[in-house]
């Protein structure tokens, strides 16, 4: 906080402040009145107080500590008060009345403007008090004509030190926050999906604008948008209020603040792209005492990352123009052998083969041909789950990977013989499944699905094997035969 800023220039002060009362107590003495201690204990009391201040830490009794300041002001009254009634020569009052300048500048250097006239009629009617008492000799100028002009002159002197400690302070977080999003974007790695992204632009932008929570939404080259949320509540849908802003901030160019309560501001941004709209960023709360700023980095950072998520959907792009098959549309050779190494525990490797293919390209043509295997992707689409694949290996032959399948590895492939046969279709299908086993290679589930393959062609076709050890016409180790449409 900028008032502990202040405190510790004020410390500079205090120390400049009693050498010049201990100069002034040294003028003010003559020969026949030995020094006094008086303003010894008033020095020491206000360089006590500003070392304290310059190296102690007021996060905690940020409240309370502020009083300090006003407190040793009063105390140094108080103190000068008894120095004048003390000293027996015509000093006295030039003295006293240097002592008030003083202490009350150190006021203007510690707390923010208005607090020296906030707290100078205080120091007034002490300085009446001692007027009007006939143990203090005070001179009547000191309290209606030195402390007015000292009020004023530490009001000046607190609005040059708030306002250098404003801009110093304005300066440093801006060159800090800038460092920042310079660190984060440096760190920011091609993530592997739009959902990995999304968590990525949202952990960037809480630690980049300091927040406690961030929404991220991206759109996908579908239209799809995917939600994510970090912060409290991270698995909560975003709120109504939040979706709004996003709906309407998408496909924008300017961001912009949105009140949300006192201080507190809802920052709101877009995330461009040339081709595709990114998608929208929500970060709240966020104080900010330099809003322009916010706003300029909100676009900087919006720039990156937009132009981040946009390498990431040309990238992506160029990877499936390279994985997949040009025909049907589905992943090709080598997008299968990507799906080979990628078998997990539990995944079932699932290969499929068209009974009578060529009697269709012999009897009907190519074209025909091309056709049917274009039907068949547009039905493995439509039967597989969300978190299935499927590649074209070559031909007729088609490879599924279905992931966490183990429950009941021949569903998917039932699924998927029993529609097309259902269809009407000229053709048939044969598959065989295999369970990976985490023990051997996934080459050697390839193989195992191939066997078990070539078993269902050798069995009458049209139905779905699934490879266990010893299969060679042998009931299944769940007590179920190989299927058959």
């Amino acid at each position: 906080m900028l008032w502990r800023e202040r405190y510790r220039v004020a410390a500079c002060g205090i120390l400049v402040s009693t050498a010049l009362l201990a100069v002034l107590d040294f003028v003010a003495r003559t020969d026949e009145n030995p020094p006094g201690t008086s303003v010894l204990y008033l020095a020491l009391a206000l360089t006590l107080s500003g070392a304290y201040a310059a190296f102690t830490d007021w996060n905690r009794l940020a409240a309370l500590w502020r009083l300090i300041p006003a407190l040793v002001a009063l105390l140094g009254v108080l103190g000068a008060i008894f120095w004048a009634g003390t000293a027996s020569t015509a000093y006295a009052g030039t003295g006293l009345a240097a002592a008030a300048v003083l202490i009350l500048t150190y006021v203007g250097f510690a707390l923010p403007p208005g607090s020296a006239l906030f707290f100078s009629p205080l120091v007034v009617l002490v300085l009446l008090g001692a007027y009007f008492s006939d143990e203090f000799r005070v001179p009547l100028a000191v309290p209606l004509v030195a402390v007015p002009v000292a009020a004023l002159l530490a009001e000046l002197v607190s609005a040059l030190v708030d306002r250098s400690l404003r801009t110093a302070h304005r300066f440093s977080s801006r060159k800090e926050r800038l460092t920042r999003l310079e660190d984060v974007l440096r760190r920011f790695s091609r993530p592997g999906s739009l959902r990995e992204a999304a968590n990525e632009v949202a952990e960037a932008a809480i630690e980049i604008f300091d927040v406690d929570r961030a929404t991220v939404v991206l759109r996908d080259t579908r239209g799809n948008l995917i939600p994510v949320t970090l912060g409290p509540s991270s698995d909560e849908e975003p709120d109504e209020e939040t979706a709004r802003l996003v709906a309407e901030t998408i496909g924008g160019e300017e961001p912009r603040l949105v009140p949300s309560g006192g201080k507190q501001h809802m920052l709101v941004l877009p995330l461009p792209a040339a081709d595709v709209p990114a998608g929208a960023v929500v970060v709240h709360p966020l104080e900010s005492d330099d809003p322009e700023f916010s706003l300029d980095l909100a676009r900087l950072f919006g720039t990156q990352v937009g132009i981040a998520i946009e390498h990431l959907f040309v990238i992506d792009e160029l990877e499936r123009a390279t994985t997949r098959d040009e025909l049907t549309g589905i992943g090709n050779r080598k997008h299968a052998d990507a799906l080979i190494q990628s078998l997990e525990e539990g995944d079932a490797l699932i290969l499929l083969d068209l009974d009578g293919f060529k009697e269709v390209n012999d009897t009907l043509g190519h074209a025909a041909g091309d056709q049917v295997l274009q039907d068949l992707s547009a039905h493995l689409r439509h039967c597989l789950r969300d978190s299935d694949t499927s590649a074209r290996l070559g031909g007729d032959e088609f490879l599924i990977v279905a992931r966490r399948a183990f429950a009941d590895p021949l569903a998917v492939a039932d699924r998927i013989l029993i529609g097309w046969s259902n269809s009407g279709r000229s053709t048939t299908i044969s598959a065989g499944v295999a369970l990976h086993d985490p023990e051997v290679e996934p080459s050697m589930t390839f193989d195992r699905a191939d066997q078990a393959l070539y078993q269902a062609k050798g069995a009458g076709k049209n139905r779905a094997h699934m490879w266990y050890a010893g299969l060679a016409g042998r009931p299944a180790p769940n007590g179920r035969t190989p299927r058959t449409v």
